[in-house]
Order: structure tokens, then C-alpha cells, then sequence
């Protein structure tokens, strides 16, 4: 290798705004209604649920001691005592310890498997502590001083919760009154504009002494204000504002509004004292509330001993149904904040639940009615409504509570009261990191923060590793931040109609850039666009007189006169077209064109006699040249760098892909919203004509819709498709990524892994770095697919050992990617080995199906249906180890039209099964279960309905697929090109030995042809006889036309000679002109030769450019380093072919041997069904349908199914893996919806939001706001939007361009070393 410059500091480390969506105008109306349907049944939801939780909380905690009620409502309706025992007792302080105990124990076990595996960071030791009194606060309120109160008071008391809000707002106000500087008269105006103030907050604070200076039988005179102060300091939310930033509360603030998260080490330290806290809290309850009867073992013999006839069960169900019911109104919560909704504010549960419980409890104590007793009397529990109603100043009393009422409810307002920002700012939207079950509406808060303000970079403090001598060293803090996106599509022998596509694609994507940037509004995503193609193979050899030279050939040619004509770009005065350079490059030619709206396309020229061709290769010059050359390389900062390298993106497509700027803006906001995220691909469609595509049709939507939604939701998408993808170049740039991705293979399987499914490949490394892979549902791109067989069983031939070997790959170094991804676990790793462990057996299940569809059918006999099915396939696998590929094609072709018949004996015999054993039989429910999941999934998929249409086809095509396709691809593991096995044969260096059966077909075909041409062979002599003598004819005619103008046919003849003699002449008089001039040097003919493409009849029209001396040198020296033509000898090549041979033969032989026993296994055990299969009776009085051996009539039988175990097994295994999928599906569908409900929110063109923006600085905030998002501490918001900030509370060595720099300065450090000692010696 050569010496290199900083483009090369890439390393493997060895294991040691949506803005103008093409959406229908019906499609935006229908989305508002949804929106706003959604609203209101959220807001609904979440105002019931919190007030019959407040309900429910309530009775429990007015039920732990037994009263005497003497109103009314008690004596009409609880004449009979309600039967209570010491384990209802037991099962009530249980049920309000699991309410608020249960989210913390999810918190301790989520946060403790992250400790497990070495994440740990500070805690937060003041959020703790506020969250520990708040804990030890509602827990002394609900077991000492609400048992001792009726349900109105209780209610009227929980709304004075925010009353050290209400404190400090006092002493803020009576802080600016005597503020110095302000006059005696202005002091005490304000004094008098705050007395009522002053005195509504006195009122308030009487609710922590009221009930003891009134004498009532109120016992809890000390637990009340203690419990009342603790929750209300607790709530720190209500008291912590934006005022407390860069206080001693300055953590606090960053937690309340998202800026910081609270981390592993906090969670497992807050939730778990919070338990002990609460746990504690009920042992002194229960000692002290005098509950002599109760014993530990009541608490036992209530949570162990489940009895649903008893109240206690019934009261833990209660407990359990409230921590669902908590869980589903944070989960609305969440949904409302990333809908960019917020609940109205005064019907919020902080600000209406006390009213609405307290106006509850008055309805139901005044209603003559007695059903709410009826129903709690089953629970053990009673309405409690005014022990004290024959009191006196009971009115004075119920008005200063009122008082209290009114006052919480004004300040649960002002907590959740919504805030209006500008468009054009960028806002946080986070929420309370802890669930409290006790009081549940402090735990549905959605609190907004604008990003107003910069916050220095992570690396700004830290001491620069560069070289400060460098005199090119350039640090720049205002570098652009804006986004740079390079578009590189990789090219090859693409047809007309597959380059129009794409160049369309670009032209698009070009105005809709340049408008953007002429726009230049604050809230529209902008970012600068450069497009790159790298064409493959695109260099021919041309004859001409001064020699061989190379050329462009015809495809760039065609590709060059479509660009002509789609630009309409015209030729000059002088002949020339301004906007078309060629240049060339040492590893071909380039041609460099600004398109119409001002964007620069690069088409690169690759000659593969000078640099390797493919798809992988091409892909690595270009990150290499954007990223290395155009990024590391520049005098630029390491922190300018990083910026740059974090806010560039590399959109990787085909030469034939299609697409919409709208679909590249989807993935460009998803990329800056989460910092995380290293790849994000869109939705690819399929297109073209004919039965395969309509195959493919329906294989990409289910794939999308169930694979690859479940992998974005339960980890990360294995495959980022090279059609449509974009990457981050940070991500990229990272260690064990770019650099490996050069790597040639060594090994058998590294041809499959690496070169047969590139795309894979680099995306198991961006996984197994630590990087997210995300699937965006709503960006819709296209590619031509396959239309014939052949072409798409040779492309899946290339695709499905790929997939498998990459898969395996990361399965087998699981470790390593559970322990650097944060979004793969264990039961991911889990979930896709189910997967491909059931892919790899596809051939053995759908032929057993095969078998027992066609005995149902046919009512043939089982052993002779797998004979006969046999006996097919077991040929095609000899034909596939024996012959070359188009024998197998044309086999499997003329057996997948055979098997499409059989198929539908397959639909015949399931509908029939259906039928005669009901829905309830387990293959009936599994089958009807699939079909109404995969109806489901399209009507979830409206724009893709039609694709359901295709299933016929796909059903038709099971065998085909599953496998023969599966056996071609299997065996053919060892062919490494994009061809046929010919094509290996010829690479070794050697003649293709044929097979035997193959040699006695062409044997066959030399015989008939032998035969065909004995009597076909007079007819060619004598029309060989007669072109001989039209010669002859021709001649005669020429001498005669001669001889009439005087000549004869000597004087023609010397005439001939004499004018070859003077040719001759005139040539050697040339050639010693020549010698006398002397001869051009070797040095000019190669520079004519170099330049001599340019000249062409097409590409004349374009100017001519020279390449820069530091990207020549970048382009020499990465040649050098990685893209050298590989050239091996025919005996190395031979031994790849060897090894990779030696790999299928292991892998083909274990899998057939796999599918083989477990079709035997089934088979087997159906002919023994009687004894070995499982005899189930779905429901009591089941019958069904059966065959009379007998009569041969349907009768009607009471008999159990009889199941096979094994089938069962892997029919339950296959269901599970579907449901998995369909939850996946469900949630992905969720997410983008909310997309697309953002994307109308921020439309112009119909009317929405089209107010512009009222601040003079608009640009200028909106830039200092995305800035924050890479602060030090801006890190995941509790926001189910999914805000990700940059890594915060970590160490600069995280930063990519931070140890990619220290690593060369490290080495440059060690080389100085070793050559000091090296002179010393």
C-alpha cells in the first residue's frame, strides 16, 4: 500500500418540517376528521379514566376503617352489613400498594438489566429525593388520613395538592412588591393588589389543619399536614419552572422539560426506594389503624389464594384493572404529544378530575337510587358520603372547601395550560418520567420547551487533537449546518425506459431543492443536494485507424442522449453545451452536468481494466470520495468535521429507481428527529408486467407490511434495499463499517455474505456498530422487478443465501449486538432465529401440505400422494447438482405450472376441511386466522389494497417458491456471479465439465441434428453452386463493360497492376516522411489516446475539464489501496470454486437431510394418528363432520379431533411468529399515521397553518434551535415522538470524527517514536 492522507482514517477493529405532501385533497379531509375525532375521544378517555381511578383510589382508601354513617344515603342503602373480612382488609392495602408500587417495579427491572450490561451513569440524586417524598406523601395520605374521611372531603382535599405552587406564587408576588427601587406608593399598591392573593392562599393552606380546630372524631391531626406538604413538595412539577435554570433545581428543570433524561442508574435508585418507601408506609398503616385480626398470612392467602366467588379477589382485580387503566391514559397521553395535540386545558384531569369526583360523590349520595351500593357491596365495599352530616358549622365548613376546590382546579391549570410558540420554533414535548398510581393525573402532563438558546458543543472544551501547525487549519463555529444529501445511484446496462425513470427521479428532486432554497422559509426543511452516478462497465474497445482505443459504449451513450433530451439542454453558437464537462480520472472518465434548477449531477465512467466494477465497489468510491476525500480531508476543524459529517446523508438508489422529493423529505426529518438512527429506508414497490411481478406484488407488500414493520418496532430493519435508502455519513464513517465494507472475500462464505447481497452486508455492520435501522412506511419508491422466471429465480438465487449468511452471521455474534445496539434484544435475537429456523424447513412443511391437500382432495392413499410428490422434487435435486442451470430452470419452470393446478386441489381440500371439522379445528383456525390478518393488513394499507389482489397468484406459486426455488437456491450456493454456473468455469480457466445426463442429451441433439442435415445437405451444395457461379457472372459482366469503352482485359489487368505498384509507392514515400520527422513519443500518443474519447460524435459537445492534483492523487492512491482490478491466477480461482463447493455440499446435504426427517416425521405420524396423536375437544357438545369408511356418506360425529403433535407444534410456532408481526404491523401503522396527521397539519396549499410567522428573526431562531439539538445533555425527551438528542453524559470518545482523529494522531505519535529510536541507534 502507498502512503495516504487523512481520507484513509477509517479502521476494522478486531473483537477485543414535512413540507408539501402529494396527498388527495379527499386524503387530507379524511385525515383532519380522523385528527379531530381522535382529539375529542382522547380527551374524553383521558377525563373519565383519571376521575373513576380518583374514584377508585378513594373507596379503597375510605374502606380500610370500618365507620359509623349516619346519612341518609347509608341508611336507605346499606340496611344489610356488608361483609368485610381481616383478608378484604389485607386485599386493600394490597391493591393500593400494587396501584402505585407496580409501574416501579417494571422501572427496577428495566433499568437493572441496563446496569447488567455496563450502562450506568450518575444519579440524580435531587430527583430522587422529591420522588421519595412525594412516594412517602400520597402513601401517608391514602393509609393514615383518607381512611378516617368521607369520599367528598377526600376529593376536596387531593386538589390542594399544588399547594406549595400556590406558596411560592405568593412569595413571588410579595418578592417584586418590595423590590428596591420602587417607590412607598407603587409598594403599596401592589401589597393591596396582593392581599387577596394572600389571603385565597392562607385559605388554602387551612386544608392541612381545618378538620383538627373544628373538633371532629379526626384523629390523623399530624399525618394530614405531613402528607399534605410531602405530595405537595413532590409534586415538583407544579413548582419547578423555567426560572429554576441554572439554579440548585437546574436538574430538575432539565427533567421536567425534556432536556435531560433521567438515566438507568436513577430509574433503578427512584423506583426502587419509592417501593420501600410505600411498602414501609403500609406496615405502619396497618399497626397503627389497630387491625389486631390482621396477619401476614392474610396478605398471603389474598395474593396467592385467587378465588373469583370472594370480595378480595374481586378487589386485586380492581388493582389489576387500575394499572391498566393507568398504562393506557400515559400511553393516550403520549399519542396526544406526538400527534403535536395536548389535552384541553380545562378539561384536563388536573384541572377538572377533583370537581367532576367531588360532583360524583354528591349525585350519588342525594340519589335515591341505590345501584352504585348494589355493585360495590359485591367488592366488599361501601359508599361512604358524611360521617359527620349531623355536625354543626357543617355549611362554614363545606364553603372553605369549596374554596380549596376552586383553588386546586385553577392551579392544576396553570400546570397544564397550553403554550403558544412560533412556527419557526423548535419545541421539546416531554412528560413525567414517573407513574404515580395514587394520583394518577400528575402523571398525564405534557410539559413544552422551546429550544431557544445554543449550547456548546461536546467537543468545544475539549483540547484539539489536529495539528495546530497545519496552516490550512480552518475552525469555524458558524459552519453550515444545514444538511447536505447525496444522491448516488450505482449503474450498469440499465434499458431505455429504467434511465428515464431515474433521471426523472433526479429532475424532481432537483427543482424541488432549488425551490426550496429560493424560498427560504424558517419551517421548511432545506438542504443541499449533490448527485453522483457511478456507471459500471461503461468503457468498450473501439478499432480505429490509429488503433484499438476505449470509448464510452452504448449504454452511456444512450444514457447521455436521454439526459439531452429530458434537460432540453441546446448546443451554443460555438457548438458546445456550457453545462456538460468531461473529465478525465485515473479510474475512467467523468462527465459533469448542472441540471435546469442549478443542481450538479457527476457521472462517473468506470473502466474495469482500471478499477474493480459491481455494485459493492462503486458504493465504496463513493464513500470513500464524499466522506473521506470530501469530508476528512478538508482543513477544516475535527469538530466542524463531525458537524459536517452528522449532517450529511448519503441517498443510496438504483439506476432504475423512482421516486418522489417528498419521499426523501420523510426520511430526512426522521434522521434529524433521532440522532441514533444510521440508515432509513422507505416502502419499495415493484414494478413492471406480467405473472412474476404480480407475484412480487404481493410478496413486497406482505414483507413490508409484517416483516419489516415488526423488525422497525421490536428492534431494527436488517436490510436497508440499495434502491431507496438513506444513510447518515457519521454512521458510515464509524469504526468496523466503511473500512470493513473494502474487504475482499477470503473465505467460501464471505463470497455469499459479501458479493451476492451487498446491500446485507453493510447493513449487518451499521446493526452490529450500535446503529438503528428504520423503515418509513410513507416513503413510497419504485424499481422494475424481475418479469421472467428465469431472471427472478437467478435473482433470488443471489438474494436468499445472502439474507441467510447475514442473518446467521449476527445471530451467531449476538452478544456483541445486544451489547452495542440499544434496539436489538435477546428476544429480538430470539424472535428472527424462529424466523429463519422456519424458513430454512419451508420445503419440508409446504410438502407435507402438498401431500395430505391432495388426499383430502383426491381421496387418494397418503404413502402413494408422497411417492408421487416425491418423486419430482427428488429428481429436480439431482438435476440441480448434476446439470447447468437452464436445465433446472426450464424443469422448475414446466413443475411450477404443473404444481399452480395442484394448487388448487390444495384450496379445494382446505375449504373442505373447514367445512366437515369447523373453524375451531386448529388448522382451520390457523388458515382462517391468516386470511383475516392478511384482509386486515390491507385495509390498514389503503393505498396498497390492491396488492391483496395478487395473493391468488402467490397462493398458485407456493410450490414454486417454497420449493424449488428454495432447493435452486440451496444448491446453487456455490455460484458467485450474477449469471450462470458457465460463467465460474470460464473464470477458472477451465472447460465446464458436463454432467452425464447432460452429455446423453446433447448427444441426443447432435444425432437429430446429424440426421436433419443429411437431408438437408444436396439443398446447400447446390445453393452453394449457384453463389459460385453468380460470382463467376459478375465478373464476366465487369470485363465486357471494359471492353466497350476500349479496354481489354490485359489492359485492365496491367491498368490493375500499375495502380497497386503506385499505392505501394505512395505508402513507402509516407513512411519515410515519417522517419525523417521522427516518431511521436509513446508519452503523446497515450495523452491522444487519453483524450481521444471526448472527440466522439455525442460527447463533442461537451467542454473539457481537468481534474485537481489533490483529487487525482485521492483517486490514485484509494485505487491503490482497495479498487485494483482483482487478478488471480486460474489454480487460485480454481480453489474458490473448489471451497465454495465444498460449502454447499455441507450446508445443501444438512438442510435436505433436516427437511427430509421432518417430512418423513409428519407423514409418519399421521399413518399412526390413532396412537400418537392428541385427541382435543374444543368445546363441550363439539361435532363435526366426518367420512363414513363404510358407507362413504358424511355423518355427523362427537368424536375428538385428532391433532398431530408435530404439525400442531409448528402450525402454533408460525401463528405465533404471524401475531408477533401483526402487533408489529399495528403499532408501525400507528407511527405512521401520526406522520401523515403532521404532515397536514403543516400543509399551505389547503389552507393549514398558512399564517406566517410574526418574528423579524425567524431564520436565525430556527438555526440557534436545531443547534441545541446536538448539545452535551440534549438526550431522549419522554415525548412518544421519539425525540433522541445527542449523547449527552458521555465521554468525547464517542464521537466518531473525535477517535477517528485520535487514533491517527496516535499512530502518527507512534511511527515518530520507532524512527527516534531507529536513529539513536
Amino acid at each position: 500500500m502507498t502512503n495516504v492522507g487523512d481520507w484513509n482514517a477509517f479502521r476494522s477493529e478486531k473483537r477485543g418540517h414535512s413540507d408539501g405532501p402529494t396527498l388527495s385533497p379527499w386524503m387530507i379531509t379524511a385525515l383532519q376528521a380522523a385528527k379531530l375525532t381522535i382529539f375529542c375521544t382522547c380527551n374524553f378517555l383521558l377525563t373519565i379514566g383519571a376521575s373513576f381511578s380518583k374514584i377508585c383510589v378513594l373507596l379503597l382508601s375510605t374502606n380500610i376503617l370500618p365507620k359509623q354513617l349516619p346519612d341518609s344515603f347509608s341508611k336507605t342503602c346499606f340496611r344489610a352489613a356488608v361483609r368485610r373480612s381481616t383478608t378484604s382488609m389485607a386485599a386493600m392495602y394490597s391493591a393500593l400498594t400494587l396501584v402505585q408500587c407496580f409501574p416501579d417495579f417494571v422501572r427496577v427491572a428495566q433499568s437493572s438489566s441496563q446496569l447488567w450490561l455496563g450502562v450506568n451513569s450518575p444519579v440524580l440524586r435531587l430527583f430522587v429525593l422529591v420522588e421519595c417524598i412525594r412516594a412517602l406523601g400520597l402513601a401517608t395520605l391514602s393509609f393514615f388520613v383518607f381512611p378516617q374521611l368521607d369520599l367528598a372531603r377526600c376529593a376536596l382535599l387531593s386538589a390542594c395538592l399544588p399547594l406549595v405552587a400556590s406558596f411560592q406564587s405568593c412569595m413571588a408576588d410579595f418578592s417584586n412588591s418590595s423590590r428596591s427601587g420602587t417607590s412607598l406608593r407603587n409598594r403599596l399598591g401592589k401589597c393591596l393588589l396582593m392581599a387577596p392573593h394572600l389571603l385565597l392562599c392562607l385559605i388554602f393552606f387551612s386544608s392541612s389543619y381545618l378538620w383538627a380546630v373544628l373538633d371532629r372524631s379526626f384523629d390523623a391531626v399530624i399525618s394530614l399536614p405531613v402528607g399534605l406538604f410531602l405530595a405537595s413538595v413532590g409534586f415538583w412539577e407544579s413548582w419547578i419552572n423555567v426560572r429554576h435554570a441554572k439554579t440548585y433545581f437546574d436538574d430538575l428543570y432539565k427533567v421536567k422539560y425534556g432536556v435531560k433524561k433521567v438515566n438507568s442508574s436513577t430509574k433503578f435508585t427512584t423506583s426502587l426506594l419509592r417501593i420501600i418507601i410505600t411498602f414501609t408506609t403500609m406496615i405502619f398503616a396497618v399497626n397503627i389503624n389497630s387491625h389486631a385480626k390482621l396477619s401476614v398470612g392474610n396478605f398471603f392467602q389474598a395474593i396467592f389464594q385467587w378465588s373469583f366467588q370472594t370480595n378480595y379477589t374481586k378487589i386485586l382485580i380492581l388493582a389489576c384493572f387500575l394499572v391498566f387503566l393507568h398504562l393506557l391514559l400515559r400511553g393516550i397521553t403520549r399519542f396526544l404529544a406526538a400527534l403535536d395535540l395536548h389535552p384541553i386545558s380545562f378539561t384536563h384531569p388536573m384541572s377538572i378530575s377533583p370537581l367532576i369526583v367531588f360532583s360524583v360523590v354528591r349525585f350519588v349520595c342525594h340519589s335515591p337510587k341505590c345501584i352504585v351500593a348494589r355493585i360495590l357491596a359485591k367488592f366488599g365495599l361501601r359508599w361512604s358520603c358524611d360521617p359527620w352530616a349531623s355536625e354543626e358549622a357543617l355549611v362554614a365548613e363545606y364553603a372553605v372547601c369549596i374554596v380549596w376546590l376552586a383553588i386546586g382546579c385553577y392551579r392544576g391549570w396553570k400546570v397544564v395550560r397550553q403554550r403558544y410558540f412560533e412556527t419557526t420554533e423548535e419545541i421539546i414535548s416531554s412528560m413525567s418520567p414517573t407513574c404515580n398510581g395514587l394520583c394518577v393525573e400528575h402523571s398525564l402532563v405534557i410539559f413544552q420547551h422551546s429550544l431557544s438558546k445554543i449550547v456548546s458543543s461536546p467537543l468545544e472544551d475539549e483540547e484539539d487533537v489536529g495539528d495546530l501547525r497545519d496552516q490550512f487549519r480552518i475552525r469555524n463555529d458558524d459552519v453550515n449546518r444545514s444538511m447536505t444529501v447525496y444522491m448516488c445511484a450505482t449503474m450498469w446496462h440499465e434499458t431505455e425506459i429504467e434511465m428515464r425513470q431515474v433521471l426523472r427521479s433526479i429532475l424532481k428532486l432537483d427543482i424541488d431543492h432549488s425551490s426550496r432554497n429560493t424560498r427560504r422559509q424558517g419551517n421548511e426543511l432545506q438542504y443541499q443536494l449533490e448527485g453522483h452516478i457511478f456507471f459500471d462497465d461503461a468503457w468498450e474497445d473501439k478499432e480505429e485507424p490509429t488503433g484499438t482505443v476505449r470509448q464510452p459504449n452504448e449504454f452511456f451513450q444512450m444514457f447521455f442522449q436521454l439526459l439531452n433530451e429530458m434537460t432540453k439542454e441546446k448546443v451554443n453558437e460555438f457548438g458546445t453545451m456550457e453545462s456538460r464537462i468531461l473529465v478525465n480520472t485515473p479510474y475512467g472518465g467523468r462527465l459533469v452536468i448542472k441540471l435546469p434548477a442549478g443542481t450538479l449531477l457527476y457521472v462517473h465512467l468506470k473502466d474495469k481494466k482500471l478499477i474493480r466494477h459491481k455494485k459493492r465497489w462503486s458504493q465504496v468510491m463513493y464513500m470513500y470520495y464524499l466522506l473521506g476525500h470530501r469530508i476528512m480531508d478538508s482543513p477544516l476543524s475535527i469538530e466542524d468535521r463531525q458537524r459536517m459529517a452528522d449532517n450529511t446523508f448519503i441517498l443510496a438508489i438504483d439506476g432504475d429507481s423512482k421516486f418522489e422529493p417528498d419521499a426523501l423529505l420523510r426520511l430526512l426529518h426522521l434522521m434529524k428527529t433521532k440522532n441514533d438512527i444510521g440508515c432509513a429506508c422507505g416502502r419499495i414497490h415493484p414494478i413492471g408486467s406480467g405473472v412474476m411481478v404480480w407475484y412480487q406484488k404481493f410478496e413486497y407488500a406482505i414483507a413490508h407490511w409484517f416483516q419489516k414493520a415488526a423488525e422497525h418496532v421490536f428492534g431494527c430493519v436488517l436490510c436497508a434495499p440499495g434502491c431507496f435508502s438513506l444513510f447518515r455519513a457519521s454512521a458510515l464513517m464509524d469504526d468496523n463499517i466503511m473500512h470493513k465494507y473494502t474487504k475482499t472475500a477470503e473465505e467460501p462464505r464471505h463470497y455469499v455474505q459479501y458479493d451476492q447481497g451487498e446491500d446485507r452486508w453493510l447493513s449487518t455492520l451499521l446493526l452490529k456498530q450500535g446503529y438503528r435501522i428504520e423503515y418509513v412506511a410513507a416513503s413510497d419508491a419504485e424499481t422494475y422487478a424481475p418479469e421472467g422466471f428465469e431472471e427472478f429465480f437467478n435473482q433470488r438465487r443471489r438474494w436468499t443465501p445472502s439474507s441467510i449468511a447475514n442473518t446467521v452471521d449476527l445471530l451467531m455474534d449476538y452478544k456483541r449486538a445486544i451489547a452495542n445496539n440499544k434496539s436489538i434484544s435477546l428476544a429480538y435475537i430470539a424472535y428472527q432465529f424462529m424466523v429463519i429456523f422456519f424458513s430454512m424447513l419451508g420445503p419440508a412443511i409446504i410438502f407435507t401440505m402438498l401431500v395430505f391437500a391432495q388426499v383430502a382432495a383426491f381421496g387418494a392413499n397418503s404413502t402413494d400422494m408422497m411417492i408421487y410428490n416425491g418423486i419430482p422434487i427428488v429428481f429436480y435435486v439431482l438435476l440441480c447438482f448434476t446439470t447447468e442451470s437452464n436445465v433446472q430452470l426450464f424443469y422448475a419452470k414446466m413443475m411450477s405450472i404443473a404444481y399452480a393446478f395442484v394448487m388448487l386441489a390444495v384450496l379445494v381440500a382446505t375449504s373442505s376441511q373447514i367445512v366437515l371439522e369447523t373453524v375451531v379445528a386448529p388448522t382451520s383456525l390457523f388458515i382462517v386466522t391468516m386470511v383475516m390478518i392478511f384482509f386486515s393488513a390491507a385495509c390498514l394499507h389503503p393505498k396498497e389494497f390492491s396488492n391483496i389482489l395478487y395473493g391468488t397468484v402467490f397462493f398458485l406459486m407456493i410450490p414454486s417458491t417454497y420449493v424449488f426455488l428454495s432447493l435452486y437456491s440451496l444448491i446453487n450456493l456455490n455460484v458467485i456471479n450474477w449469471g450462470t454456473r458457465e460463467a465460474v468455469a470460464k473464470a477458472t480457466g477451465t472447460t465446464a465439465k458436463k454432467a452425464p445426463m447432460e452429455r446423453w442429451l446433447n448427444n441426443s441433439l447432435t444425432a437429430l441434428k446429424k440426421v436433419f442435415s443429411y437431408f438437408t445437405r444436396r439443398g446447400e451444395k447446390s445453393a452453394e453452386r449457384e453463389s459460385i457461379l453468380e460470382k463467376k457472372i459478375s465478373e464476366v459482366e465487369s470485363v465486357l463493360e471494359k471492353m466497350k469503352r476500349g479496354e481489354t482485359a490485359e489492359t485492365a489487368k496491367v491498368s490493375r497492376e500499375d495502380d497497386e505498384e503506385s499505392t505501394q509507392k505512395l505508402m513507402q514515400q509516407e513512411t519515410d516522411s515519417s522517419v525523417e520527422l521522427k516518431l511521436p513519443s509513446e508519452e503523446v500518443k497515450q495523452k491522444q489516446d487519453k483524450y481521444a474519447w471526448m472527440s466522439t460524435d455525442s460527447l463533442k459537445v461537451c467542454e473539457k475539464g481537468k481534474l485537481k492534483d489533490a483529487e487525482k492523487q485521492f483517486w490514485a492512491q484509494l485505487i491503490d489501496n482497495y479498487l485494483k482490478p482483482i487478478v488471480s491466477s486460474p489454480a487460485e480461482q480454481k480453489q474458490v470454486a473448489d471451497g465454495l463447493v465444498s460449502l454447499r455440499n455441507q450446508i445443501a446435504f444438512t438442510i435436505l437431510l433436516i427437511n427430509a426427517l421432518l417430512a418423513l416425521a409428519i407423514i409418519l405420524i399421521q399413518k399412526h394418528k390413532n396412537v400418537l396423536s392428541i385427541k382435543w375437544v374444543p368445546y363441550e357438545g363439539f361435532q363435526w363432520t366426518k367420512m363414513n369408511e363404510m358407507t362413504g356418506q358424511f355423518e355427523t360425529t362427537a368424536e375428538p379431533l385428532k391433532i398431530d403433535p408435530l404439525g400442531m407444534g409448528i402450525v402454533i410456532f408460525l401463528l405465533a411468529i404471524l401475531f408477533v408481526q401483526t402487533i408489529g404491523m399495528v403499532l408501525h401503522r400507528i407511527n405512521t399515521m401520526l406522520g401523515a396527521f403532521h404532515e397536514v397539519k403543516n400543509l399551505y396549499d389547503y389552507g393549514v397553518n398558512s399564517q406566517k410567522s410574526t418574528k423579524a428573526e425567524d431564520e436565525r431562531i430556527l438555526s440557534k434551535a436545531r443547534q441545541m439539538m446536538y448539545a452535551t445533555d440534549y438526550k431522549s425527551g419522554h415525548a412518544a415522538d421519539g425525540y433522541n438528542r445527542s449523547r449527552g453524559d458521555e465521554s468525547s470518545g464517542e464521537n466518531v470524527l473525535y477517535k477517528l482523529q485520535k487514533a491517527r494522531l496516535a499512530e502518527r505519535m507512534q511511527k515518530s517514536a520507532l524512527s527516534d529510536c531507529l536513529a539513536e541507534e
